[in-house]
């Protein structure tokens, strides 16, 4: 069995002192060059695993769940709940469900596998871009505002992801392993049903209630004297800690979830569609001058986070 790489040991702060100034780095200087900016982060990624410090190491997973849930939350709050329209759901959904069925043929027809095993291999390997593609639709809005294919892309790449993640939770109920007796197709179908339902019903929720009480936090009053300041970075705290629970209550390993199903393997909620439906439900509720000042520094805050998870 092949052995973890365990990097080297020097001073984690000179680690991520590289990660944040050679990644910033190299990035601007993509920019300049009118390249890609991700591509610079890669980059910079690629060097640093010659020399990867062995605590940052360990924790690259972590990091990079962490900094997936920015892109998560960046999309919820970009998702403007009138907008969405059937066409929206048609590209969304559409080349996906080719792509599900291309590779389901092939592995079926060409390698061999039962019909199921197949559906499960192409939900796997089904290409979702929401790390690439929403950061940079985020730089091609600063670049040309206004520009409608953004906003367009920021709803499309979520509803694709959610339709790729529910269809392997969907197939992975049906792929019983051989030592194991046949799933309850049934069972499968309820507990799904009932995983979305429940999961846009706490989204939902979340982001209504964040999305009416964060705005008016300033009325809050004790003896006199107003709790909350009212600033920009207050609010953007409260969302993010916000959505950090929603990403947490989805969240957990097998048998170790936080909120259970109960009847059948698996948690309550979907952890990355519960980030988006609350993103969504804060940014249709609140005030469109918080929602801006949130996306305004969100977007400063992202610049860290592709460094992370590029």
């Amino acid at each position: 069995e092949a052995e973890e790489p365990s990097g080297f040991e020097y001073p984690v702060q000179l680690g991520i002192a590289y990660l944040f100034l050679g990644g910033y780095v190299l990035r601007s200087l993509f920019v300049v060059a009118g390249l890609p900016a991700s591509v610079g982060v890669m980059l910079s990624g690629f060097c640093f695993s010659c020399f990867s410090q062995s605590e940052i190491l360990a924790a690259r997973d972590e990091l990079q769940e962490l900094a997936f849930f920015w892109v998560l939350l960046i999309a919820g709050l970009e998702i403007q709940v009138g907008e969405l329209r059937p066409y929206i759901f048609i590209m969304a959904w559409g080349p996906a469900l080719c792509e599900l069925l291309g590779i389901t043929a092939y592995a079926s027809c060409c390698m061999g596998y039962e019909f199921m095993e197949s559906a499960v291999l192409a939900t796997v390997l089904v290409a979702l871009g929401d790390g690439l593609v929403i950061p940079k639709m985020k730089e091609f809005g600063h670049l040309f505002p206004g520009h409608p294919m953004p906003r367009m892309v920021f709803m499309w790449a979520p509803l694709e992801a959610s339709f790729a993640l529910t269809a392997f939770g969907i197939l992975t109920g049906f792929a019983s392993p051989a030592h194991q007796p046949p799933s309850n197709v049934g069972m499968v179908l309820f507990a799904s049903t009932l995983r979305i339902v429940a999961t846009l019903a706490c989204g939902a929720l979340l982001g209504t209630l964040s999305g009416r009480l964060i705005p008016r936090r300033e009325e809050l009053v004790i003896r006199g004297t107003q709790v909350f300041n009212g600033t920009a970075v207050e609010a953007f705290l409260m969302v993010s800690a916000v959505a950090l629970i929603a990403f947490g209550m989805g969240s957990g390993k097998a048998g170790h979830e936080l909120v259970p199903m109960g009847f059948c393997s698996g948690s309550l909620f979907q952890p990355e569609l519960l980030v988006i439906v609350t993103g969504t439900f804060f940014s249709y509720c609140a005030d469109h001058a918080v929602c801006a000042e949130i996306e305004h520094i969100m977007g400063g805050v992202w610049v860290f986070g592709q460094l992370v998870l590029f």
